[in-house]
């Protein structure tokens, strides 16, 4: 424990983000039956294990990184000296919008130009195969919700996720890309110069401060930050059992509006979006961008628009 005594709230919280098995929903628990993410490795064992979805194995990772205090003041030094800014929920600097959720992250690092979330964020995914219609209706949401003083928010995947960094680029305004492994390698590489542009005209969010290499689970846990940030989510199209799919999901749970495309039957990324729809989401046609950059912008008019079933929606607004 002596190592741990001279040790930053930083990095008592960078020590809880290293243990395997240790994800946001359960560092908070620990949070709150100690005070404190320090208090939490001067608890006993058996303290720690007792807990919901706890057991001593778990108990004795967390108790077990307490000697490793001088390793993580050596990651954190080696970020900074990257010029990646690592934020635990105890700075004044981390997203608001995160910081209540269950399952914020407990470690979140970024750069960019962007260091201040004075904007409402509003989430743009959709298919990574994405057809030319639903292409053009991204790039047109992203640059119409920039150009009203709204920051994009993606996942800077292949496909839709890309063309709403690009739109919102195109329209001059401020975009996040979220990604699902550490800061030092894009995946995919492909999108390593749109990377960049973000870098300079935003920021790039991982929950990752070592290294951590692409995974289907790190990539749906991506998303819960994509919709967390955001005060709603964009699907622009979608298959059933899409990434963007998952996105929506998280933001339902947070209680954060949903918005789709309503294409015709035959489009062939219709089926996710029909399927949002079905549970709630507020639907607008391909030609109706002015519509939903309306909507975000006055949620009181939304009735205006949708029929006393999609009406209750609304309520996903409200901060």
């Amino acid at each position: 424990m002596a190592d741990s005594e001279k040790a930053t709230p930083l990095e008592y919280w960078l020590a809880l983000a290293s243990v395997e098995g240790l994800g946001g929903v359960r560092i908070r628990r620990l949070i709150a039956r100690f005070g404190s993410a320090q208090a939490v490795f001067g608890a006993e064992l058996p303290e720690i294990a007792r807990l919901p979805s706890f057991n001593p194995v778990l108990a004795s990772r967390i108790l077990t990184v307490s000697g490793n205090f001088s390793t993580f003041r050596e990651r954190l030094d080696a970020l900074k000296s990257q010029e990646v800014r690592v934020l635990c929920p105890e700075d004044t600097a981390y997203p608001v919008q995160l910081k209540h959720l269950p399952d914020a992250p407990g470690i979140l690092c970024s750069v960019g130009t962007l260091t201040e979330i004075d904007d409402p964020c509003v989430a743009i995914v959709g298919s990574k195969n994405p057809s030319i219609e639903g292409i053009q209706l991204a790039l047109s949401l992203a640059t119409q919700l920039v150009r009203a003083g709204f920051t994009v928010v993606s996942g800077l995947a292949a496909g839709i996720d890309a063309y709403a960094h690009s739109g919102a680029l195109a329209g001059l305004g401020k975009t996040i890309g979220v990604v699902g492994t550490d800061l030092s390698a894009i995946y995919p590489a492909r999108n390593n110069s749109l990377a960049m542009e973000i870098y300079e005209h935003g920021c790039l969010f991982s929950e990752h401060p070592f290294p951590t290499t692409p995974s289907p689970g790190n990539l749906i846990q991506r998303n819960r930050i994509i919709s967390g940030l955001s005060v709603a989510t964009i699907v622009v199209e979608a298959s059933k059992t899409g990434g963007a799919m998952h996105t929506a999901r998280y933001a339902q749970r947070q209680d954060r509006a949903v918005l789709t495309c309503r294409w015709d039957t035959r489009h062939p990324q219709s089926e996710g979006p029909r399927e949002l729809i079905k549970a709630g989401a507020f639907p607008f046609a391909p030609t109706e961008v002015d519509k939903v950059v309306d909507v975000l912008t006055h949620p009181e008019r939304l009735d205006t628009y949708t029929s006393s079933d999609t009406s209750e929606q609304m309520g996903l607004f409200e901060e």
